[in-house]
């Protein structure tokens, strides 16, 4: 991240209009993963997984609303198509399909905003992008043990998660 970034005073403080369309994407899909984690809950994941899902819910509610605060918008949007895509999985009671399903979207949360970081323009952008980062990486290891999904290092710490284009069709 440090090798992309900009000069920080070259860089304007706030979000510039690029940013904020940027912003925008990236706060939908935090709102998507909310809502995928509540279809988790409702779907009859309980216990120790369900609460689980609870916490991520929060987590990802709290950064939509950090993006729209620094951005000056609602966070009232999600990504539909994102949503219907991976509703099904996560409509589901089950851990083990949970815990997989939930940390490929969490490494690929991380990803997309990785992308996203090397083209915001402003300092406060790049600054919660990263810190939505190491905390999304955070939540697909702890998912990872979760599901027993992976004893190996080098799958953990780097997983093949490729970025979502949210920016499709988007003219700046």
């Amino acid at each position: 991240a440090l090798a992309v970034a900009r000069p920080a005073a070259a860089a304007p403080t706030s979000p510039t209009e690029d940013d904020k369309t940027l912003l925008r994407a990236a706060m939908e899909l935090e709102l998507t993963a909310a809502a995928l984690y509540r279809t988790a809950i409702d779907g009859g994941l309980s216990d120790d997984a369900g609460l689980l899902a609870e916490v991520f819910a929060a987590n990802h509610m709290a950064y939509a609303d950090k993006i729209a605060g620094t951005a000056g918008f609602s966070a009232n949007t999600r990504n539909d198509e994102v949503f219907d895509q991976l509703e099904s999985a996560f409509a589901i009671a089950d851990v083990d399909a949970f815990a997989e399903a939930a940390n490929a979207l969490e490494n690929t949360a991380a990803a997309t905003h990785t992308e996203l970081l090397a083209q915001y323009e402003s300092v406060n952008a790049r600054k919660l992008t990263a810190s939505i980062i190491v905390v999304e990486a955070r939540m697909a290891t702890v998912l990872s043990d979760l599901g027993g999904l992976s004893s190996s290092l080098q799958q953990l710490f780097e997983p093949r998660s490729q970025p979502l284009d949210l920016t499709a069709g988007v003219v700046s």
